[in-house]
């Protein structure tokens, strides 16, 4: 009985690997190569995303028909080696490094600092803080200066002195001496990470240790912690109060404000007083209408006033804030969104903070370990023995250390594509030189050395992880493929079609006189209109027209004492433009009418010719023709491509994907 079911379950798990195994069936061959129904229906599917995929016969026959053309094109460009050539490589390239980016991070970090920043917006915290600056590339004496001193402003709080007249009196921060180190709200993505950090974790009424950013240390105090008020969009009047202003000048200020907003009491139009009243004159325009905002991104005196509006349309009474006087009217009140709706807009905010260097650092750690990384501290503890004052000028080469070939680190892969490669002294020296100016720290060799270094093990490590994504992300490798594809496909069409068309000059013109009549003019009518001086000039133009003499005799005569007499012009129309001219005349040869002008000027028009329709001149069409002449080099490319590649299709499996 056991043999029995020990059997059974090797045979089911047998049948399993090999159907799992088990190559999808060829939908269609291009001459010598086979593409399966698998790779059909995965473009097929791509090409119908977001909407629901059509498998009905004609659907799934009009695409199977473009797709044979599009792989038959892309097959003719690699059989021509234009996947070798450098501009296409070259532009893959640059494709690949963009792409990579996204694969080239802890997802799973990145993922929990968006939830973690969206947490966040939904709070407000009200902080003051204390800053010592410290550059973040300063010297170590000078970091540790910077560091007691917080230390000793942190201890004397500890001890009960109070937050606001520190600040105000040791605080780095210039705007420390007018608000004594009240930041008033704050909320996510507004400050520096480790900044954002900490508020979002002291308790409220209490202070934090001191603590690090680039700006140098801070000691922040919590004072509240509220609901976000979401964002907001209002327009305003703005009567500018300025630091020069006299007595006098600000009462005048303050009379117009109060004036302006008993117009607006009295029911005159808020966006009308703002366009011709205000004095933002970025904002006036719009009738006062400023972009949404949120907290923080205002003085706190008319963000405060702002968010109290509480219905949309109310408007405030004048407020004062260090610029000047301010009417605020409220237009729209917007929450946060939904975390779902939010997410990939946080996404990008994130990746462009400081914290998606949390997700490196995080990247990088498992890296290392993915791929074994071995590391000689002492080869590089030699290297940086042998290298001089020159590096902090940026003035270092790299042949000071030639000969020294000792291997800094080695990365091996076993699974992927398996190697172990090393990373020499050489390797980094040549780096040193290439990249040294853009971390160049005038006070420490030491701290340059190791930025740059670690740089370096980073750049190493990445690079060697981006050899192997196409092989670790079927997703990647798909999408390169797709994206080579497509170059050699708009490379060769440009050659084949676009380009031709327009370069061809004997082709295109060929094409157009085989093809001309389908590009037809309108009818036309030409018009010669006379123009006379005055009645006399007409007398003689009339007495001289009846013996039948032409225009330039007509001319010679009436002009021979005035030039001024007569004056001719020609001019032919399109059927269109004739009809919606109104000129009086009818579509007929010989029609004429008469006008009198301005100073007792006459205009005599006549209709002296119609013109059937015609076909174009080729410069008249060229865009059409060329456009013309484009699908024509299309279907011939193809046609020849059928002759050159032949298709064979298996119906038995065409049958199978569609769905009557």
């Amino acid at each position: 009985m056991k043999s029995k079911l020990l059997f059974s379950i090797i045979f089911l798990f047998t049948f399993m690997v090999m159907k799992a195994q088990t190559p999808s069936p060829t939908l269609f061959t291009i001459g010598n190569e086979n593409v399966s129904v698998d790779e059909f229906l995965n473009v097929y599917k791509k090409n119908n995303m977001g909407k629901e995929v059509d498998y009905s016969e004609s659907a799934v026959n009009d695409y199977l028909n473009l797709y044979i053309n599009f792989r038959e094109k892309v097959k003719e460009a690699r059989d021509m080696k234009m996947d070798t050539a450098k501009s296409v490589n070259d532009e893959l390239s640059t494709y690949r490094g963009t792409l990579a980016k996204s694969y080239l991070i802890d997802k799973e970090v990145t993922d929990q600092l968006v939830e973690e920043a969206y947490n966040r917006l939904g709070k407000e915290v009200h902080v003051e803080h204390i800053l010592i600056k410290c550059d973040q590339n300063a010297a170590p004496a000078d970091t540790m200066k910077a560091w007691m001193k917080a230390n000793r402003l942190y201890n004397l709080l500890k001890k009960g002195k109070d937050f606001n007249t520190m600040a105000k009196d040791s605080s780095d921060d210039p705007s420390a001496k007018d608000n004594k180190g009240d930041l008033g709200y704050i909320t996510a993505l507004q400050v520096v990470y480790p900044f954002e950090t900490t508020a979002y974790t002291t308790p409220v009424g209490q202070f934090s240790k001191p603590f690090r950013t680039r700006f140098g240390y801070h000691i922040i105090k919590v004072l509240d912690i509220r609901p976000s008020r979401g964002q907001i969009q209002v327009e305003h009047i703005f009567i500018k109060v300025g630091k020069s202003f006299t007595h006098e000048d600000s009462a005048k200020a303050k009379a117009k404000i109060d004036l302006i907003y008993s117009r607006i009491k009295s029911g005159e139009n808020f966006e009308d007083i703002a366009k011709s009243e205000s004095e933002d004159k970025t904002s006036a325009g719009e009738g006062g209408k400023l972009a949404q905002f949120g907290t923080g991104k205002m003085v706190p005196e008319f963000e405060n006033a702002a968010f109290a509006l509480k219905n949309v349309g109310d408007v405030s009474m004048p407020v004062m804030s260090k610029y000047g006087w301010h009417i605020i009217k409220l237009i729209g009140q917007y929450p946060i969104a939904t975390f779902d709706s939010y997410k990939e807009t946080l996404r990008k905010q994130v990746e462009k903070d400081s914290r998606a260097d949390l997700a490196k650092t995080s990247y990088i750690t498992k890296t290392k370990t993915k791929f074994s990384f071995t590391e000689n501290t002492a080869a590089r503890d030699e290297l940086y023995s042998r290298i001089d004052s020159n590096l902090v000028k940026g003035l270092w080469k790299a042949s000071s250390v030639d000969g020294m070939n000792q291997t800094l680190f080695t990365l091996t892969d076993k699974v992927l594509k398996p190697e172990t490669k090393s990373y020499g002294q050489k390797d980094f020296a040549d780096f040193i030189e290439k990249n040294q100016r853009k971390f160049q720290q005038p006070n420490d060799k030491k701290i340059m050395f190791d930025k740059m270094y670690n740089a370096f093990v980073e750049n190493s490590l990445l690079g060697f992880q981006e050899n192997r994504l196409d092989k670790e992300y079927p997703a990647f490798n798909d999408l390169m493929k797709e994206y080579m594809d497509g170059i050699l496909l708009f490379e060769l069409t440009d050659q084949k079609v676009w380009s031709k068309a327009v370069k061809d000059s004997a082709g295109l013109r060929d094409f157009y006189n085989t093809n001309k009549d389908k590009y037809p003019d309108e009818e036309k009518i030409t018009i010669k209109t006379y123009s006379l001086k005055n009645a006399e000039a007409k007398a003689m133009f009339d007495k001289l027209s009846a013996k039948g003499l032409d225009d330039a005799t007509l001319i010679a005569k009436l002009n021979k004492k005035d030039s001024t007499n007569l004056h001719i012009e020609t001019e032919t129309l399109k059927r269109s433009v004739f009809d919606s001219d109104n000129s009086g005349l009818e579509w007929k040869e010989g029609s004429s009418k008469t006008n009198n002008g301005d100073n007792g000027s006459i205009e005599i028009m006549k209709v002296v010719k119609l013109i059937p329709v015609m076909p174009k001149p080729l410069e008249e069409a060229r865009g059409y023709v060329v456009a013309d002449y484009q699908e024509k080099l299309e279907k011939d490319w193809i046609q020849s491509l059928r002759e050159k590649y032949p298709v064979h299709v298996n119906q038995d499996v065409l049958n199978s994907v569609i769905k009557k």
